[in-house]
């Protein structure tokens, strides 16, 4: 991290709650709850001030229960739908960044395209909400896909560079045993990170680490890359303490310390 990012995530001694950056959380169904909590708790630990979730009314309570430090707001039904897209934007409004996606499960595509087209602010998009992002070209966010999903991208636009240069200021974090992130600046690799980092929920992690690197200033190629490199000292540092038996949410607590080392 070079000393002029350094300084956007140094707080300022005079700011105020809220100041520091505020990420909005669209994430879980009846059929995943924990994933909205951990990126909304690695939003937390990367250093911005507020998060807030909105899920499905199905797991608000159980998400809630996860952390004293979570904000939850809910939609009707298990899955996101037309009726919880108002609810959506009304965190989308009070959010620096949107992360969408986590633990979404079985997302309708038209309720996921009226938010896209409905909010103009920096976004993450993980998991399930990537399919309706790609369609859609969204503009203004940073996709974090695996091989598999990032395959939607190869097959309508040929290739990751290709998706780039038709759709504006977006960019591709590919996750992997190397991080690749693709910008209109070029490719970056990050070549970091640990086994362990196959654990269920890492990916989630992430998604809230860029989203809270977003919310307090970096650009978006800036927070992918910043983002990759933290989830993986994190990763690192977890996997040396507690050896192959580390979860998502040992690298969750290695958060603030590896953000330190950056």
């Amino acid at each position: 991290m070079n000393p002029k990012q350094r300084e956007k995530l140094d707080r300022n001694e005079n700011s105020h709650k809220g100041e520091n950056g505020k990420v909005g959380v669209i994430g879980g169904s009846k059929d995943y709850s924990g994933a909205p909590a951990l990126a909304a708790q690695a939003a937390l630990k990367t250093g911005c001030d507020l998060t807030k979730i909105v899920t499905s009314e199905k797991v608000s309570d159980i998400v809630d229960s996860y952390s004293e430090e979570l904000i939850v707001r809910s939609y009707p039904s298990g899955y996101l739908n037309s009726s919880g897209v108002e609810n959506c934007l009304e965190t989308a409004s009070w959010s620096d960044s949107l992360v969408v996606g986590p633990g979404m499960s079985k997302p309708d595509n038209k309720a996921l395209t009226q938010l896209f087209r409905s909010y103009n602010g920096p976004m993450v998009v993980d998991a399930d909400a990537i399919d309706t992002a790609v369609r859609q070209k969204v503009s203004n966010t940073v996709l974090t896909p695996h091989q598999e999903e990032a395959r939607i991208i190869r097959q309508k636009y040929g290739s990751i560079p290709e998706f780039i240069e038709k759709t504006e200021n977006t960019v591709v974090l590919l996750k992997g045993s190397t991080d690749k992130i693709y910008s209109d600046e070029g490719v970056v690799e990050v070549d970091a990170g640990d086994p362990t980092m196959t654990a269920g929920g890492t990916g989630d992690l992430l998604a809230g680490v860029v989203g809270s690197l977003i919310s307090q200033g970096l650009n978006l190629s800036e927070a992918a890359e910043i983002g990759a490199r933290l989830n993986a000292e994190a990763g690192e540092m977890a996997a040396g303490e507690l050896g192959s038996g580390a979860t998502a949410k040992d690298i969750l607590d290695q958060l603030p310390s590896a953000l330190s080392n950056l």
